[in-house]
């Protein structure tokens, strides 16, 4: 059921710019997504360090009303320099600044679910979510354009924050290291732009044919690393009690695997694809090449979380290495078969620093916590 929720709120996004750009340019309809995917980290944050909390059995984190009208302050008086930055109405970052406060109990409530297991119902309040910022989010564009838009989105939180059930009834303080805030949002914000780094740079990096083709096997790959997007979440919890280094190597090995089995298998569907998005097929090879690419990236989606359970101080710096390496490839204007290498690379570099590094965060951690041995 979470696995249903991740996939269901990634295609809302997905199926809402499908629709909307229809009728409208993709720029501001992007730049309000892309502005409030920035601002949801906060929230998504405090949801991993709420679970953290739980497992150990410490008490639901509390935001201070001080912080949460400085945040309004702050949003509201950068809201008319974002507006002429972003072509956008002052109204929508508004009520961008307004989905931030809302999804700060959500965030709160859904990392409590994530810390006691209840996948089944943290599932289904994102499924609930997605369903209804879908619904709002095209009402609300019909009704009143990008502005309408923001407010559908926020009224989408508010629903599911309305829904919200949990009874953590938790008194002790974590013992264990919690990775900061700060350091978490900037490790979730990272892996996505990681993810979608070679997406957003290819139209200047490559020529208009080789764009095209490069396009043609990059936006079904994506759908490789939706498809693995929950397992991080869900090893969450158990990572954080079980300080074994075993489990984060096997869970990452069948999030790779699973990865590779998808990309095969899309691989198998390009005629299929090339129907779907009214195009030729896509190169097998470079089809291939970034599904594998993706699956890494899952895997290292994965990696990271663990990383963030364990309490790591920050884990965002491999992936700064993946990003420079595309950027370094976009940089020389490669033919789309050599940039599809690159991104490989990238992600198979980062999967691999991430993980050595949880391991060994993990080893460390195991040593600490072993009792001294008896006289």
């Amino acid at each position: 059921m979470l696995w249903v929720g991740t996939l269901a709120f990634g295609l809302s996004t997905v199926v809402l710019l499908a629709l909307i750009t229809r009728h409208k340019s993709l720029a501001s309809v992007a730049a309000l997504l892309g502005l409030a995917f920035v601002a949801s980290l906060i929230p998504a944050g405090l949801q991993l360090r709420t679970a953290a909390l739980v497992v150990d059995g410490g008490r639901l984190p509390r935001v201070a009303p001080r912080i949460l009208v400085c945040l309004t302050v702050i949003g509201i008086a950068v809201a008319p320099v974002l507006a002429l930055l972003l072509k956008l109405p002052v109204l929508s970052i508004v009520l961008v600044v307004v989905q931030v406060l809302i999804g700060i109990p959500l965030a709160i409530s859904r990392g409590a679910w994530l810390g006691t297991h209840r996948f089944s119902a943290l599932g289904a309040n994102m499924v609930i979510e997605a369903v209804a910022r879908l619904g709002l989010g095209v009402l609300g564009w019909w009704s009143a354009g990008i502005t309408g838009l923001a407010a559908g989105i926020t009224a989408s939180i508010a629903l599911a924050l309305l829904l919200v059930r949990h009874h953590h009834l938790g008194s002790g303080e974590a013992e264990r290291p919690l990775t900061s805030l700060l350091d978490t949002s900037l490790t979730l914000g990272l892996i996505g732009l990681l993810a979608q780094f070679d997406i957003l740079v290819v139209p200047s990096g490559l020529g208009i044919a080789a764009a095209a083709h490069y396009d043609l096997a990059a936006v079904p790959s994506k759908g490789v690393y939706l498809v693995l997007l929950a397992a991080g979440p869900f090893a969450f919890p158990f990572v954080r009690r079980d300080r074994r280094r075993r489990l984060i190597g096997v869970a990452a090995l069948l999030t790779l695997s699973g990865g590779l089995v998808v990309t095969v298998v899309l691989v198998l569907l390009r005629g299929e694809i090339g129907i779907i998005l009214g195009q030729n097929p896509p190169g097998p090879v470079v089809l291939l090449v970034l599904g594998a690419a993706m699956s890494c990236a899952g895997t290292t989606n994965l990696v990271l979380n663990a990383e963030v359970a364990r309490g790591v101080r920050r884990p965002w710096p491999p992936l700064l290495v993946g990003i420079a390496v595309i950027a370094v490839a976009w940089a020389t204007k490669p033919t789309a078969d050599a940039f599809a290498a690159a991104v490989l690379a990238g992600q198979l570099g980062t999967m691999t620093v991430s993980l050595v590094l949880c391991l060994r965060a993990a080893r460390t951690d195991h040593r600490q916590t072993q009792p001294p041995p008896s006289a």
